[in-house]
């Protein structure tokens, strides 16, 4: 079985979030699946370094720091409660070795309640350029045909052969900069705007966004602290999912 490539992202304000969501990606997988980590470094310190480290030890795991050419983002903005470094995930299928034909990025504000695999293996990313869960917001700030939807991209499925044989995120920094005044959610706009007809629609179970899907009837797989309003500053729906693991936390 091959291993499973994720990748995911963090400064060093997210570094306790992104541990806690590791420790519970490692403690509900299956016995049998491997898991290899990437993180792209967001002038992470050297100890939230070595802590991240250690964590993956404790499961006979370990992980690869990635680094980005920051001259790729000067026109990638970030507010509120996203930063910058939200943006280095249109940099995934350069950062990655050539090998690595897919890869699924993970947010670090996510907890994870089931093995990964079957996600994973879906078979639909053969014919598309990612898979995603929608995301219900008001799009008005970029132009997208009416008949399709928009994606949340704190979860992605990656086909990286397609993204790099197509040059896609070569495609998503030139609409950063032609329509930077226009993008209201971040890196998500452009890459929905770019890939807006190249995605396929993944059950909600596995980004369960808690602000807007709280009335949802589903046991979620993946959940998605998506807002401001984040388990460690208020009192989001499922809070207690997160500070189970936060607790537990060898930090």
């Amino acid at each position: 079985m091959d291993d499973v490539s994720i990748i995911t992202l963090c400064n060093d304000n997210y570094a306790v979030h992104l541990a806690t969501m590791l420790l519970s990606l490692f403690e509900n997988k299956a016995p049998e699946t491997r898991y290899q980590i990437y993180i792209i470094d967001g002038d992470l310190s050297e100890d939230h370094k070595f802590k991240l480290q250690r964590l993956l030890k404790t499961f006979n795991s370990s992980l690869t720091f990635l680094n980005v050419d920051q001259r790729l983002f000067k026109y990638c903005k970030g507010w509120g409660h996203v930063s910058r470094e939200a943006f280095y995930r249109i940099s995934i299928p350069d950062l990655l070795d050539k090998k690595i034909k897919k890869a699924l990025y993970l947010d670090s504000d996510l907890i994870i309640k089931d093995d990964l695999l079957e996600l994973w293996n879906n078979k639909q990313l053969d014919h598309y350029f990612l898979g995603a869960v929608e995301d219900p917001v008001d799009i008005a700030g970029i132009q997208i045909p009416k008949q399709y939807k928009y994606f949340n991209s704190g979860v992605m499925l990656m086909n990286l052969d397609k993204w790099r044989k197509n040059n896609i995120s070569k495609k998503v920094f030139q609409f950063i900069r032609k329509y930077s005044s226009k993008i209201m959610w971040w890196d998500q706009d452009a890459l929905n705007a770019i890939l807006y007809d190249k995605w396929f629609q993944l059950d909600y179970k596995w980004n369960y966004q808690v602000f807007r899907m709280g009335h949802l009837q589903i046991q979620p797989k993946i959940i998605h602290f998506n807002t401001d309003i984040k388990p460690w500053n208020g009192e989001p729906y499922l809070k207690e999912e997160y500070d189970y693991y936060r607790e537990r936390l060898n930090w």
